[in-house]
């Protein structure tokens, strides 16, 4: 009776998946991304670590200690810069203000060219439309199940069966990549729509059909929108080089077609980048002269960049927790656990290497092989090869450490592969020595494992299900084996059930399935912790209230880890320091060295009277310190406030927001700029310098005298209203880059960049309005292009709906 019950079940369940595939591995895929994320997706809490400013002031000083159960300092970089970007972005949005500059950041910088926030992309619209907290957990699922559903169809193409499909869906789902990046938002937003991109390429390359290159040409203006650009370099390359090796990986016949489908795979390239020229030129233009382009070009050095992954790092892809992670407080292996982890799940690992081992098939599977062999290879630096691909354009502007996405995505899309072998021949010797070379593994990296005993092997057991934060290093590596063996051996269970009893392969592949769900599920657990907003969300403090109070009487800066500067811009605080993309330019990073040697311009460690004077000659009013910072009266700062949660001093050398300067020195060259601002006698408050060759001929201004206030301000413009004694420099205490101009009583006048990074103009004697407007370099043209993309887009659709409908009419005649 139970196996004829049994058998029933399994029928239902064959002819739901016979009848409705695709849905039922779309409704499955989601089905994991709910589970997953259920909490951000039910309003119980939000997937951002704003629980990591518990360490910061102002907030140390009340942070509970349930708040430490939602903090991973791998992910430090969302609270201070992306979580605060959204924010602010939709504000603009929200306001109906075109989002130009920022003010709140570096002393003001663009923002519309801040690519990071990706503007465009599908998958910010949730975070635009809905509540943030809501927004985030609903993009991220759309993410993931993009990522995910792609991948199915794309092992779908390549003519593979549902389950080896479902299975590398789930893999590349909840994959490394995917897990650790998942909360910065734009990562995900590019690396997701990876398999899409190749599932069109592969029917192209397969059928040669135009509809499926405007399609391509969708996804591509997705890609280039999806907000950063060292994803979409290696997404885009991917898809490149994928159709180089179909087409390459063909008999010789049909080399002539599949060149055809080659072009039609680089017109829908062209095409979709094309529609996104709106976004990708202002960018272009802004990173123009700026340290981030510096430092990717390696004119700068920065040890992120140069860094060389340890060879032993590929072991976080049979074993990604051999050191611990930072979820639970532990950090080891002298790695980042973001950067560095190469996990795909343990069966799909096992079932790529048993694809690799296999004969038949290689003209499909080989791409994926190359991508990932060259993925790994890349990341880790391998000599001779990852110069040489350092060197190819666009690569040498991005992190390759992040072509492990190459690596993880292979082993997805092979593991489809291993499965489909083993489905054919379960009994296969070659089957049995992939999954006897697993355990071998597994079995030898434990036998490596330093300070074993007898109590290490119960509390490595306790580990697998209860990750205690500071458990040793040969607790976390026994566990990360122990785990990795248990799902082997239910790997072999499952296929021992395939081989004895075939007719239940319909179950032995669920049970496969369901590992690989446990296995990465276990993986992704707690890594982008999902909090309550009540509890994760940074109070506002009295100090906070106090900057907030007093926020229109100029800028302000914070000592240390001390109100991080993007965040500043939740309260409506305007920031000397920032983290924003572009990146400052060089003449601001040169500025920055004086005022704090070998940090970037978003952290001030020392209150030293060059610090305490370039801050105020950056419009820095008030500077946020430590609750126990010791009074600093003798370098120019007074405390206003002093506080449980933070200290809060006045800094008497900030300058005006515009004013005339009594004296102006002018200099030949950009070092003498630096140099001069920061000799002892410079005071900003009545001196200012500007460059000899910017005045064009004119007079050096005399010393001036007059007065000057801002009357009025937009997102794009800034008026003033000055009266002069005599003609003479008036500057705006804003920083200055491509795209701002200005106007005296409404005719057009010559800037000067004054005191390195300032704005300053030459106003005859008098009273006088100065208007200074700002126009985001590359829009115009960049619209202009998008235009023209879009309308090609259009135009190709339409040619093939007006030729299919021909097409009709012509078989109905005959």
């Amino acid at each position: 009776m139970g196996e004829a019950v049994a058998k029933a079940g399994d029928s239902r369940i064959a002819r739901a998946l016979i009848a409705h595939p695709h849905l039922t591995a779309a409704g499955l895929i989601a089905v994991l991304v709910l589970v997953y994320l259920w909490p951000a997706l039910t309003g119980a809490g939000m997937l951002a670590p704003t629980a990591l400013l518990s360490d910061a002031t102002p907030w140390a000083a009340g942070a509970s200690k349930e708040i430490l159960r939602y903090a991973n300092s791998e992910l430090g970089d969302v609270p201070i810069s992306y979580y605060p970007w959204d924010v602010l972005a939709r504000q603009f949005i929200h306001s109906g203000t075109f989002p130009a500059w920022n003010p709140h950041a570096l002393a003001g910088t663009p923002l519309f060219a801040n690519f990071e926030i990706a503007w465009l992309s599908p998958f910010s619209l949730p975070l635009w439309i809905l509540p943030l907290n809501y927004g985030l957990g609903v993009a991220a699922a759309l993410k993931l199940w993009m990522a995910g559903f792609g991948t199915y169809l794309l092992v779908r193409e390549l003519r593979l069966g549902f389950w080896p499909a479902l299975v590398a869906a789930i893999s590349f789902t909840l994959c490394a990549f995917n897990v650790v990046w998942l909360t910065y938002g734009v990562f995900v937003s590019v690396a997701a729509l990876l398999p899409w991109a190749l599932w069109l390429t592969e029917r192209i390359m397969r059928r040669g059909r135009s509809a499926d290159g405007v399609w391509l040409a969708v996804v591509v203006a997705a890609i280039a929108a999806g907000g950063h650009p060292g994803t979409q370099v290696h997404v885009l390359a991917a898809t490149a080089l994928y159709a180089l090796l179909r087409c390459l990986l063909v008999p010789a016949g049909e080399r002539a077609a599949r060149a055809r489908s080659l072009t039609l795979v680089g017109a829908g390239v062209a095409v979709g980048a094309l529609v996104m020229a709106v976004v990708l030129l202002p960018a272009h233009e802004a990173a123009k002269d700026t340290l981030g382009a510096a430092v990717r070009r390696g004119d700068i050095d920065v040890r992120l960049l140069e860094a060389r992954m340890p060879f032993g790092s590929l072991r976080t892809a049979l074993l990604p927790e051999w050191w611990g992670r930072t979820s639970e407080h532990i950090r080891g292996g002298g790695s980042y656990f973001r950067e560095r982890t190469f996990y795909a799940g343990v069966i799909p690992l096992a079932l790529a290497v048993l694809a690799v081992a296999s004969s038949g098939g290689w003209r499909r599977k080989a791409p994926f092989a190359v991508l990932a062999a060259l993925g790994a290879a890349v990341a880790l630096r391998t000599p001779a090869l990852e110069p040489l691909v350092r060197e190819l354009p666009a690569f040498n502007q991005v992190q390759n450490q992040r072509m492990l996405l190459w690596f993880v995505f292979g082993v997805a899309i092979l593991s489809a592969f291993g499965l489909e072998q083993a489905l054919a021949a379960p009994g296969e010797r070659r089957v049995w020595a992939v999954l006897g070379a697993g355990i071998l593994i597994s079995l030898c990296a434990a036998a490596f494992v330093a300070g074993v005993t007898p109590g290490t092997l119960a509390r490595a057991a306790g580990y697998v299900v209860d990750r205690s934060p500071h458990a040793p290093l040969a607790v976390r590596s026994l566990a990360s084996v122990g785990w990795a063996l248990l799902l082997l051996l239910g790997m072999a269970g499952a296929l021992l059930l395939l081989r004895r009893r075939p007719e239940r392969a319909r179950l032995a592949c669920a049970l496969l399935a369901a590992l690989v769900v446990l296995d990465l599920f276990h993986f992704a657990h707690g890594y982008n912790p999902i909090g309550p907003a009540p509890v994760v969300m940074p109070p506002r403090t009295p100090a906070i209230a106090y900057l907030e109070r007093h926020a229109d009487e100029g800028r302000i800066a914070g000592v240390g880890y001390t109100l991080p500067p993007d965040w500043s811009s939740m309260y409506g605080l305007r920031d000397v320091r920032g983290y924003d993309a572009p990146q400052p330019t060089m003449r601001f990073a040169s500025l920055w060295q004086a005022l704090e040697p070998e940090n970037e311009p978003a952290r001030i460690n020392e209150l030293q009277p060059l610090n305490v004077k370039l801050i105020g000659m950056l419009g820095g009013r008030y500077v946020i310190a430590e609750p126990e910072a010791p009074a600093l009266d003798g370098v120019g700062l007074k405390v206003v406030y002093r506080g449980r949660d933070a200290t809060i001093f006045a800094n008497e050398l900030v300058v005006p927001r515009a004013f005339v300067p009594r004296y102006v020195d002018a200099v030949s060259y950009e070092n003498s700029e630096v140099e001069a601002v920061t000799e002892n006698g410079f005071d900003p408050r009545s001196h200012a310098v500007i460059r000899r060759d910017e005045l064009g001929g004119a007079a050096l201004p005399a010393a001036g005298s007059g007065t000057a206030r801002v009357v009025a301000e937009t997102n794009d413009s800034v008026t003033i209203r000055a009266r002069m004694a005599q003609r003479g420099l008036l500057v705006l205490d804003d920083q200055w880059m491509p795209g701002w101009s200005v106007q005296v009583d409404g005719r057009p006048a010559p800037i000067l960049q004054t005191d390195v990074v300032l704005r300053g103009v030459i106003v005859p004697a008098g009273a006088h309005e100065i208007v200074w407007s700002y126009r985001v370099p590359g829009l115009r043209p960049g619209a202009a292009l998008s235009a023209l993309g879009l309308a090609t887009l259009i135009a190709w659709a339409a040619a093939l709906v007006i030729r299919r409908r021909r097409a009709r009419l012509a078989r109905l005649a005959r």
